[in-house]
């Protein structure tokens, strides 16, 4: 019985932590960091993509952890569709929240650095 309620225990646990980590970036926690004014990152990025999509891709858009590089071999209108519709853990983004033309920066930026 004891070892059965340690298994029960261990399940809860695990699956609290992976709702934490799965939360870790989640639209809940979509808020913006301290970003220059400027439009532009140092990196060459947009403001918005450091404020809402770096925590989880990256502040160079390569990837982190379970998160993937961007763009990866997605064309720039597939790109701009998911962003809008957001994937898996990934919130969505409408045109108030982050611009088509900044998504194009953006992408052919990462493109650029492939």
């Amino acid at each position: 019985m004891m070892m059965k309620t340690m298994k029960l225990m261990l399940g809860v646990t695990l699956m609290v932590a992976s709702a934490v980590l799965v939360g870790a970036c989640s639209d809940s926690d979509a808020r913006p960091i301290s970003v220059p004014d400027s439009g532009q990152t140092s990196t060459g990025l947009s403001t918005n993509f450091a404020s809402r999509c770096a925590r989880c891709h990256g502040t160079t858009a390569k990837g982190m952890e379970r998160y993937p590089a961007l763009p990866g071999n997605l064309d720039v209108e597939t790109f701009i569709a998911t962003v809008r519709v957001g994937r898996k853990e990934m919130p969505f983004f409408d045109a108030s929240q982050i611009s088509d033309a900044e998504l194009r920066s953006d992408y052919d930026w990462m493109k650029s650095k492939l």
